[in-house]
């Protein structure tokens, strides 16, 4: 390693244990076991070795995390892997690090490669987390934007609290509760459904054609295949279903196409010409379920068209 690579590897070590106003040219150039001369050849000052110190640390993170997230693996996959992956947590970031010092933030110079890296940090979980949508692994409820705002949120607010209580504990638990909520499936709540600690939120409210002597629910978990078509058919019974994972287009005879993905419902009246139910590229799992009179098991007939 020649004399300026000590240097700004030096520098990256400082910053992150001391932060700007800690890390001095002396020790600097003890730490590289480089001479002030040399320090000054390779660079006029401390702002900008500083400067190319968080570069080298910014390509190195998104180096990292570009890995992970164009890995394989669905979306949540991939975030999961970066947002689990090996950390010295009680150390913290190093770039988030940098915006708690309030020199770094008030120096242009050194600030435009923190904003940089969180900026694109922000947008390339966005890219991940649309991928997901559109693929229907992830609710169709969440906002790409918002969501990846809310990770990197979830992730530094995690190292502060680590170091809070000189722990990792509150760390995972923040990572563990961000990944709850990603895959937990939607429910499109009306602005009032929240009540206290519970929501009530009426996501089908179906009227049958006539009054059912329902004797018995049976509920099925059915999974089809990408790309898969059902093809035409028709139910003895009215199914109600719920979309768990993946998307399907569903139609009923002379109604709208509609495309449905996790968390979303949907009802197919007994008798009634269900013409498609088709699984998308990402297959489709959803439970349904089968409304049954006395002595009546479900049944399914494929017509001729």
């Amino acid at each position: 390693m020649n004399t300026r690579e000590r240097l700004v590897e030096s520098t990256r070590v400082l910053l992150w244990e001391r932060g700007y106003v800690g890390t001095s040219p002396k020790s600097i150039q003890q730490l590289a076991e480089v001479g002030q001369g040399s320090m000054y050849h390779h660079f006029s000052g401390k702002e900008e070795l500083a400067r190319a110190a968080i570069e080298r640390t910014a390509e190195e993170m998104r180096a990292g995390v570009e890995a992970l997230l164009s890995g394989t693996g669905t979306a949540l996959e991939r975030i999961s892997a970066y947002l689990r992956r090996e950390r010295d947590v009680l150390k913290g970031c190093p770039i988030g690090r940098l915006t708690q010092d309030p020199e770094v933030m008030a120096t242009p110079v050194l600030r435009e490669p923190v904003e940089e890296t969180f900026g694109w940090l922000r947008a390339r979980l966005a890219d991940v987390a649309r991928e997901g949508v559109e693929a229907g692994e992830l609710s169709p409820a969440i906002d790409p934007v918002t969501t990846a705002s809310a990770i990197v949120a979830a992730l530094q607010g995690g190292y502060v609290l680590a170091r809070a209580v000189d722990g990792t504990e509150p760390f995972g638990q923040a990572i563990e509760g961000i990944l709850t909520l990603l895959g937990a499936p939607a429910v499109r709540a009306e602005a009032d459904g929240q009540e206290g600690p519970l929501s009530r939120v009426v996501v089908m409210d179906q009227e049958l054609p006539e009054p059912l002597a329902t004797r018995r629910v049976e509920i099925r978990r059915i999974t089809i295949a990408p790309g898969y078509a059902a093809g035409l058919h028709v139910h003895n019974g009215p199914v109600f279903g719920s979309i768990e994972r993946g998307s399907v287009v569903y139609q009923i005879e002379g109604g709208p196409e509609t495309v449905l993905g996790p968390g979303e419902v949907f009802h197919e009246p007994g008798g009634a010409r269900i013409t498609r139910f088709d699984a998308q590229e990402n297959g489709v799992t959803f439970l349904g379920y089968f409304l049954l009179t006395e002595g009546m098991n479900a049944e399914l007939v494929f017509p001729e068209t």
